[in-house]
């Protein structure tokens, strides 16, 4: 009597999970275009706001340098006026993550940071619109000084993504600029 009580739970238990798995499989096939699609849209509008005068970009012509894919970003007339780099780099608690934007000169034109751990107050301070702003117009000559670039309490958190803009120019001017 016993056996019989667990047999016709399982069997209840695995047609309600053979349902939802039904139900959650139809609705991914439903909204899987639609969030591919959103996922592009929001790829170029992190790409345009550190390569503002880009109106699109082709990943197709994408370059490898260093590990590091640049996409050229195109004006309206299909001419590249700059790259953007998706970059990782170590910091304090786990990688930092950013969109950078080279211009053909080899200068920063934009910063984005799109992912991090960083302590609350502190490191996470690099997610600050001003300090990004801060780099525009930085090139690979720019050293880090604790007292522009820094924040009291918090120097790993910028060295790394100061090291992670170096890495990158470095490998644009190696790799993409020839």
């Amino acid at each position: 009597m016993e056996r019989n009580r667990f047999i016709h739970y399982g069997s209840v238990l695995l047609a309600i999970a053979a349902v939802c798995a039904g139900l959650l499989a139809g609705v991914n096939g439903m909204t899987k275009g639609v969030i591919a699609d959103n996922k592009v849209k929001a790829e170029n509008a992190a790409r345009t706001a550190v390569v503002p005068l880009a109106k699109s970009f082709d990943e197709s012509k994408a370059v490898m340098s260093d590990d590091l894919k640049f996409i050229p970003g195109l004006d309206e007339n299909g001419n590249v006026v700059g790259y953007v780099v998706v970059v990782s780099q170590g910091g304090y608690a786990a990688n930092i993550d950013f969109s950078l934007g080279v211009g053909l000169d080899g200068k920063v034109t934009g910063l984005s940071i799109m992912n991090h751990q960083e302590t609350p107050g502190l490191g996470a301070k690099i997610s600050g619109e001003e300090w990004q702003k801060h780099w525009i117009g930085t090139d690979k000559s720019y050293e880090f000084t604790k007292a522009a670039d820094a924040f009291a309490g918090a120097t790993v958190s910028p060295t790394a993504v100061y090291t992670g803009i170096q890495r990158a120019l470095g490998a644009f001017e190696n790799g993409v600029r020839k």
